[in-house]
């Protein structure tokens, strides 16, 4: 939990981060070219007037234009969160948060999701309001993952281990449609194309009647011999516009999952046997669906660009080289958290500490 330091310190921090000089390297380059590497500059975002130092920049639109995010405001019934915008260098807090904040278009259409009493709901931020998404007839709630510049989002609803794919298209507002192959969609693109994984059609003749699904566990996920049921390992697909759907998978791969997508390219990881640990990195071009290895070395898949960078805790892997992000470790910061990267090659995320959480984006990456 972020706590809110006093407002004098909010003056001190700010102006400290924009004089600082100290720069601590990124994480260490895999396999360098020969030759320099340029380095991402971190630069702080200016604050709301009147907020307090719990600001996260957690987005940027794919054009780099919008970085959206979340904070606290002091009102008379004490700490509000919000959400915030930066547009260059106008800072603006849109309204009071309805929930979790997931993704922005370059129109600056913010989505998320909320729980409610009845059940989580998605929302999209738009026209300077906040208007709530419609639900599958079947009383499932619904979880918001992405959204095009379109402003078609996609997300999921139902349990998740066994969930449905949902689409809410722009051209029919009221509308959602359930969508093959199911699963856990993690982006859709321009053009429609969808990027997400699903488990594996299940054994049926091995699980009981009490199982409801792919990954189902518990008693009743057993069959008519008392043995526990064993779900195929999952497949990473995409659905193309016309409804085709392919597996992303890699040779000798058994079993995929895919974390990001943008543009031509997708990132995630195989294993070759069904119970064993991902072992490998991959990156996808969407358009022949060949996997190549990414170089070892990365610990996250936090987000891709239209040019395949790949954005990995504190480094750009780009297709020939890799950028490490720069860092400004100075007062009360003691780490810094990337968390977006736009096809511009723009990255945002926090600079934070016990007491503070500032937002911060990079710059040359």
């Amino acid at each position: 939990m972020i706590l809110i330091a006093p407002r004098r310190l909010c003056t001190i921090l700010t102006a400290g981060l924009l004089a600082a000089t100290l720069l601590a390297p990124g994480v260490a380059m895999a396999a360098p070219r020969t030759g320099s590497v340029p380095a991402c500059l971190m630069h702080p975002l200016p604050l709301p007037a009147g907020g307090g130092l719990a600001w996260d920049a957690m987005f940027v639109d794919p054009a780099g234009r919008f970085i959206v995010g979340t904070g606290r405001r002091a009102t008379d019934q004490g700490q509000e969160p919000v959400l915030v915008r930066w547009d260059g260098p106008r800072v603006t807090v849109l309204t009071r948060s309805p929930g979790l904040l997931v993704a922005v278009n370059r129109h600056g259409v913010l989505v998320g999701d909320s729980s409610t009493g009845a059940g989580n709901r998605p929302w999209r931020f738009r026209d300077g309001r906040v208007e709530w998404l419609p639900l599958p007839p079947n009383g499932i709630g619904g979880y918001v993952t992405a959204v095009n510049s379109r402003g078609d989002i996609v997300g999921f609803g139902g349990y998740l281990e066994y969930p449905v794919t949902l689409r809410w298209p722009v051209d029919r507002p009221d509308t959602v449609e359930v969508l093959e192959p199911g699963g856990l969609p993690v982006a859709i693109l321009d053009d429609g194309t969808i990027v997400g994984e699903v488990p594996g059609e299940e054994d049926r003749s091995s699980h009981g009647p009490g199982a409801r699904g792919p990954g189902a566990r518990g008693a009743g996920a057993r069959g008519a011999g008392g043995e526990r049921g064993v779900a195929p390992p999952p497949i990473a697909w995409v659905r193309r516009p016309d409804g085709r759907v392919d597996r992303l998978t890699a040779p000798g791969a058994v079993k995929s999952t895919v974390r990001v997508a943008r543009g031509n390219w997708a990132v995630g990881q195989v294993a070759d046997t069904a119970d064993g640990q991902y072992g490998q990195m991959v990156r996808w071009d969407l358009r022949t669906g060949v996997a190549t290895p990414v170089r070892p070395g990365l610990i996250a898949m936090t987000g891709v660009n239209a040019s395949g960078g790949l954005l990995s805790d504190s480094v750009v892997d780009h297709l020939d080289r890799r950028v490490p992000l720069r860092s400004v470790v100075s007062g009360p910061v003691n780490r810094v958290v990337a968390e977006a990267i736009a096809d511009n090659g723009l990255v945002v995320g926090r600079a934070v500490g016990r007491q503070v959480s500032l937002p911060v984006r990079w710059s040359g990456c």
